[in-house]
Order: C-alpha cells, then sequence, then structure tokens
C-alpha cells in the first residue's frame, strides 16, 4: 500500500520555489503525477492522509482526477483537519473507504480570488466575466459534493455560505466520511498488557535477565544521587538542596592575567574547565592551553626545552632562534614602515577632502544647473555705472567740452539771427 501525506498547502509549481525560500512547501500536481508514477504495478492501493488548508482550486482539481485515473484504491483519513479544496480531494476516496481522527475539522466554502490578483482596474464586463468563472468553480464543487457524499444540494450550499468548520459529527451526517478513528480504547490496552505478561511467563530466565538489567541501572542511578534506597531519594525528592555552586582556583599568569580553573584544589588537569579561552604561561613555566571553555593542553618546561643537550644541537637551535628574531624584527619593521605610509596617505586625503559646508554649496550649484548658468545669471543683472573722466589731465578735458558745447551754440544763434533779417 503506498501512503500519500498532503500536509502543506495546494498550489502550483511556480509557485513552489517561494515556499521553498520561506522555509516551507506546498503540494502540486506535478507531485502527486510523480508519485502515481512511482507505484508498483502490483500495489493496487493508496492509503491518502491529509491535514491541508486547501489552496488552489485548479490545482487541486487536477489532483483529484490524477488519484481517480490512477485506477487504485484510494483510502483516505483526515488528520486534523480539511478545508477548502482539500476536502475535494478528500473525495477521491470513495465514502465507504473515508474516515477522520475524532477531533478532525472540515471547511467547505466557496471560492474566492485574492483582492491583489484583481488589478486595480475593472469595469463591468470584467466584474461580469470574473463572477461568472467563480460561479463555475462553485457550482462544480458543489455537483462533487452531491455526487461523493450524496448529500443534499441546498443543504450544502448553505454550508459552504456559512464559510464555517464542522466537527466530525456533521461531517458523517453530511457523508464526507463515514467512519472515525477512536483512540487506543482501555480494553484494548489491557489485553496488550495480558499478551506481554503471558508472553513473559512462557520465557521466565529472559524476563530474569530483564529484571537484573533494571535493577543494576537503578543501583547507578541511586549511586549518582548519592543514596541507596528508593525511600532516600524520595526523601531527596522532597526535601530539594540548593546545588553548591562549584568551587574554582583563580591563577596568576605570568603576564598578570587572571586564568579561573574549575578545581577545589590542586594542579590544573586537562580536561578541567577554564576560562577564558586562550594560551597561558604560567609563572611555574607551564603552558596551559584552554579552549570552547576546556583544558586540552598543559605543557612543562621541560617540554618546550630542546633535548638535544649541551654542544652542536644546542648551538644549532640556539642559532634558529635568532633567525627567527631576526625575520620577526624585519617584518615589524616593514609593518612600521606601511603603517607610516598610509598614515601619510590619509593625512593627504583628508587635505584634499571637501568639508559638509563645501558639499553644500556643490550640491546647490549642480540642483540649480551648474556653474555656467549660476554665473550666468549672476552677470546678465550686472549694470555699471556711467563712466566719468578720471585720471591726470581729466579737469582740462571737462573744461574744453564745455567751451565747445558753448561755441556751437553761439554759432547756432547768429545763424538763427541771420535768417530773421
Amino acid at each position: 500500500m503506498a501512503k500519500l501525506r498532503i500536509y502543506n498547502d495546494i498550489d502550483s509549481q511556480d509557485n513552489k520555489f517561494w515556499y521553498q525560500w520561506w522555509g516551507g512547501d506546498c503540494v502540486c500536481f506535478q507531485d502527486i503525477d510523480a508519485f502515481a508514477a512511482s507505484i508498483p504495478k502490483d500495489d493496487d492501493s493508496i492509503d491518502m492522509r491529509i491535514f491541508c488548508n486547501g489552496g488552489s482550486v485548479v490545482e487541486g482539481w487536477a489532483i483529484y482526477d490524477r488519484l481517480r485515473q490512477s485506477g487504485k484504491k484510494i483510502s483516505c483519513t483526515v488528520e486534523g483537519k480539511a478545508a477548502s479544496m482539500a476536502t475535494i480531494i478528500m473525495l477521491a476516496a470513495p465514502k465507504e473507504s473515508r474516515k477522520a481522527y475524532e477531533n478532525a475539522a472540515f471547511l467547505l466554502h466557496n471560492p474566492w480570488v485574492p483582492g491583489w490578483c484583481l488589478g486595480d482596474q475593472l469595469n463591468a464586463k470584467d466584474l461580469k466575466n470574473q463572477s461568472e468563472e467563480m460561479q463555475m468553480w462553485q457550482d462544480k464543487m458543489v455537483d462533487a459534493y452531491v455526487e461523493r457524499c450524496e448529500c443534499d444540494r441546498e443543504e450544502i450550499q448553505a454550508l459552504m455560505d456559512k464559510d464555517i468548520f464542522i466537527n466530525t459529527s456533521e461531517a458523517l451526517r453530511l457523508g464526507l466520511i463515514s467512519s472515525t478513528v477512536s483512540a487506543l480504547s482501555a480494553s484494548a490496552s489491557k489485553r496488550n498488557i495480558e499478551n506481554f505478561i503471558n508472553s513473559k511467563q512462557q520465557n521466565p530466565k529472559a524476563m530474569e535477565k530483564k529484571t537484573e538489567v533494571k535493577a543494576s541501572l537503578l543501583d547507578k542511578i541511586l549511586a549518582k544521587l548519592g543514596v541507596k534506597t528508593l525511600e532516600e531519594a524520595e526523601q531527596v525528592v522532597e526535601e530539594p538542596q540548593a546545588k553548591a555552586e562549584p568551587k574554582a582556583m583563580e591563577l596568576n599568569t605570568a603576564d598578570g592575567q587572571t586564568l579561573t580553573v574549575e578545581r577545589e584544589e590542586g594542579d590544573p588537569q586537562v580536561g578541567d574547565k577554564a576560562s577564558p579561552d586562550g594560551t597561558f604561561e604560567m609563572p611555574d613555566g607551564k603552558t596551559i592551553v584552554v579552549e570552547d571553555g576546556v583544558i586540552t593542553d598543559i605543557q612543562t618546561a621541560d617540554n618546550t626545552d630542546n633535548e638535544g643537550g649541551e654542544g652542536g644541537e644546542g648551538g644549532s637551535a640556539s642559532s634558529t632562534d635568532n633567525d627567527t628574531v631576526a625575520k620577526l624584527q624585519q617584518q615589524v619593521a616593514a609593518l612600521k614602515q606601511q603603517l607610516n605610509d598610509t598614515k601619510a596617505q590619509l593625512a593627504s586625503a583628508q587635505k584634499l577632502a571637501k568639508s559638509k559646508e563645501d558639499m553644500r554649496i556643490l550640491n546647490a550649484v549642480k540642483m540649480a544647473g551648474g556653474a555656467e548658468k549660476v554665473l550666468a545669471g549672476y552677470s546678465s543683472h550686472y549694470q555699471p555705472a556711467q563712466r566719468q573722466p578720471s585720471g591726470k589731465g581729466a579737469g582740462d578735458n571737462v573744461n574744453a567740452v564745455e567751451e565747445g558745447k558753448n561755441a556751437i551754440k553761439e554759432r547756432l544763434a547768429k545763424l538763427h539771427k541771420k535768417g530773421k533779417k
């Protein structure tokens, strides 16, 4: 028997990506098609489990048709709820093979379209077309309920208009399901216990061995609690004592830091809890390494010294150390030079950097149309004052002009008088 679990919303393959993007998933026609195609030919039944809010009408009908077309014997159990199009998919199983848990719920309602799918501009024709399409899907759902549940058409339509959940009792009455799945009864539990006891009595050695294991485990638990009997353990539970804080030693490191080790006394050991993390040189020459709050390594002075002894090997080690120190000094000098260069570049950049006021003025000029336009505007309003003669001999020039004017006036007066004669 192939098991089909529909535990997610029903939607298209195109929208599946978005569900998964947000950490969820959906059930689409392609999922069901692949499931049906994977069932071996000699397996003639599908056990469908539903806990679903419903979803796409088009996708739901495609899934319903694919299950009916599979030719398999389909049974369906509603776990939790079957809402909207999930109730249509449920109808792929015949009435006598549909059941639900006692506390399951069902929701039948008319199909609807989200507001954001309608757009922001609809005329009368658009609204009429949309209404006719919605009515078509609604009638199709009612037809399926009437056919597969053998219920009254007007009653089922009235329930869809209410858009409310119903319980299993109402679902049974309407023919949505034919039975409910009850919890394990007390009598059944009792029979299972009796069967267990009888089987153990038939094999007393196994029972004895099991008892010994349990006793051994109990002894370990009591030992952990620091008691020997269950009565003592009950007293510990009834009179709980505050758990003592773990004692710790605060050790001073060679460079003045504090290393805290959770140990009452004695030398720190690998595995002790300690803080903070790091590598610490101790006054006694030991090096303690702490990782993730635990001492992972303790190196003694003997481990860190060269074991070659005196002579050529010792001299070679000293020479190697000197070379290492020289290389480190070179690296430090190079880093200092790089730091100085960076500081110089920063100072140069700061000199070239514009102040906030400069940037504000430049932005204002740009918003006014650019420097040329601004300057042209100011130039067009500039009117120079009337120039007056200036410089050396300026007074003489003025007198000469006045004398010329007077001479012209006199000449005109003479001509005027002569004309009258």
